[in-house]
């Protein structure tokens, strides 16, 4: 029988339909599971910014442009021309997927960048980052060749990574101030206008996230319950304008869009972009977690949706 689990692998000599309503099918009982309901058409005037992201992703028909942006490799390129000032990591290797014979093979092949501020991941999906100065062996990268080795269009039916080419990109690390890596801003933007700043602190430690209004970045909802870790304060005025104004360049071509930048040690670095976050099950941090819709969650869905529905 066909595979449709989800898991991104299918049967040889097989092919996996990837019509909307196939799509639809297949993922909407986890979005049933997540939230309790069915996902609701995006002009329903309940619907959620969860089920705009959810009509979305099972769409079979992307831009060229959105395709570009989806490609870690390509993506920097298409940064770069929107926003010229801005920095992007540099590539110090690309590695088709179908080169590599196994883990082992692929150890070998990065051995050039092991131990070194260089990070690897799969170009054509999202996940699996591997920090190759903390690579032993060939058991801290099984987690990244198996991701790599799928097609990631089929994990939740995301269907802008459908197609994309296999490869692994190796880039070099953005610089940080200390040891811990830089912060990461998540402008989510509508209509090319940047809305709401998520930011992430400590992503790969003691992890704390915060939604903020922008341009002014105050909390959007000053009852999340969150507080600041101790000696974390957001950047100057000037480098948050400059933070903004690059997410506004770059989500100018579309009507959604999270931008990613990186608060860098010697400047602003271009992250990714993300039309489809959390394959429609995120919810917005809060002290009340994440497993379920939350007050601060429906303010973030409602500042989202209504500036969509003013010019939809």
């Amino acid at each position: 029988m066909m595979n449709l689990s989800g898991n991104g692998r299918r049967e040889p000599g097989r092919t996996v339909s990837m019509a909307r309503g196939v799509n639809q099918a297949i993922v909407g009982p986890r979005f049933e599971q997540k939230f309790g309901r069915r996902p609701l058409a995006p002009d329903d005037p309940a619907a959620t910014i969860n089920d705009l992201i959810f009509a979305r992703m099972i769409e079979p028909d992307w831009s060229p442009l959105h395709r570009a942006f989806v490609d870690k490799i390509t993506a920097k390129a298409q940064a770069r021309q929107l926003c010229p000032d801005l920095r992007v990591a540099e590539t110090l290797s690309v590695i088709p997927v179908e080169t590599i014979r196994s883990v082992d093979h692929l150890h070998d092949m990065l051995q050039p960048f092991i131990g070194t501020a260089a990070i690897a991941k799969p170009a054509h999906a999202s996940g699996a980052p591997v920090f190759l100065r903390d690579v032993t062996s060939p058991a801290d990268l099984m987690a990244l060749h198996d991701l790599a080795g799928r097609d990631y269009a089929l994990v939740m039916r995301e269907m802008q990574y459908r197609g994309l080419p296999r490869r692994i990109v190796v880039e070099t690390l953005v610089p940080a101030r200390g040891a811990a890596p830089p912060d990461d801003y998540k402008f989510h933007c509508i209509h090319g206008e940047p809305l709401l700043c998520q930011v992430d602190h400590g992503r790969f430690g003691e992890a704390w996230s915060r939604l903020f209004r922008v341009p002014g970045f105050a909390p959007m909802d000053a009852d999340d319950g969150l507080s600041p870790p101790d000696g974390y304060r957001l950047p100057d005025p000037g480098r948050l304008v400059a933070l903004t104004a690059a997410a506004r360049a770059l989500a100018a071509p579309f009507d959604m869009v999270r931008v990613d930048l990186y608060d860098g040690a010697d400047g602003l670095y271009f992250g990714e972009m993300t039309f489809t976050p959390a394959a429609s099950l995120g919810i917005a941090p809060s002290a009340a977690g994440c497993h379920r819709e939350t007050p601060t969650h429906r303010e973030y869905s409602r500042t989202l949706m209504a500036a969509f529905r003013r010019r939809g």
